[in-house]
């Protein structure tokens, strides 16, 4: 699931190897940054555009599985490619192409541990040279069940064997503001967000558990290993014979728990994909704060 600095300089040029940058601002400097110089071979993607459905009524859903694979081929990822995403300050993006891949059948989706900071930090190559993709075929399928709906975290409430973790920081956690791509938006007195969608209630699922998506992360931006994982999730519930449903505000870093939870070797775990942009967009959601 992670690959190391050293991994990936060693195969740079390696036709069956696809770096992907996908660094992202909310100021929208995503771009820039990449075009100033990025790993060489990497083509760029914007997770808040390029890896979702435009159309779907909750913003930022999870692309489908054709609009996925035709992403894919743009890259010059085929089915045999193995596509190595990387990110800067904690980004997530990455994450959510494991997800995305997982999803819809292919287990060939690697996270750079450490991103591009440690990738910089130890003078590995790069390069503002524009990468000519590869023609690529990339095929959906039936993949994993790692995508749930609101049904499942409601069902959640009335178990034992199921915890709820919400991995966005306490302040969105205890609905003093919510997640908006250009910047978190501040709840008034009545506990709402009035955000360039509409009026987004602030606060948390009643029954979730909070676990900040920045906690994953070593000083150096490499994720803990397996074993300060397991002690992390256990702080919050999720043991041996526990289910864990992750989200956040739109699904972003919840994936990053999700891919977590994974390398812990906790398998039984899923990622509510229209998170908090759907719960706090429905009244007949309960809603908690402070």
């Amino acid at each position: 699931m992670l690959v190391s600095t050293e991994w990936l300089a060693a195969r740079l040029g390696d036709p069956g190897i696809v770096p992907v940058d996908l660094r992202w601002r909310e100021d929208g400097s995503g771009l820039a940054r990449y075009r100033r110089s990025h790993v060489p071979g990497a083509p760029f993607v914007d997770w808040t555009t390029d890896l979702v459905e435009p159309d779907h009524p909750v913003a930022f859903t999870l692309a489908g599985p054709e609009r996925f694979a035709a992403l894919m081929e743009r890259c010059g990822i085929g089915d045999g490619t193995t596509a190595v995403a990387y990110a800067d300050a904690q980004g997530s993006g990455p994450f959510r192409l494991w997800v995305a891949a997982r999803l819809y059948g292919h287990d060939t989706v690697r996270v750079l541990d450490g991103g591009w900071a440690k990738w910089m930090a130890e003078g590995r190559p790069v390069t503002a040279d524009m990468p000519v993709p590869t023609p690529a075929s990339w095929t959906p399928r039936a993949g994993e069940p790692l995508v749930v709906g609101a049904e499942a975290v409601r069902a959640a409430a009335t178990s034992e064997r199921v915890v709820v973790i919400d991995s966005r920081p306490p302040d969105q956690f205890r609905g003093r503001a919510v997640w908006f791509e250009t910047g978190p938006v501040a709840a008034d007195p009545d506990g709402v967000a009035r955000t360039p969608r509409g009026d987004l209630r602030a606060g948390r699922v009643p029954w979730a558990r909070n676990l900040p998506a920045a906690r994953l992360y070593r000083d150096d931006q490499t994720l803990r290993p397996a074993r300060e994982l397991r002690e992390l999730f256990a702080s919050v519930g999720v043991e041996p014979g526990i289910r864990a449903v992750t989200y956040c505000g739109v699904g972003i870093s919840a994936s990053a728990v999700l891919f977590a939870l994974r390398l812990a070797g906790i398998e039984d775990a899923a990622l509510y994909d229209a998170s908090w942009e759907e719960w706090g967009r429905d009244p007949a959601l309960p809603v908690a704060r402070g």
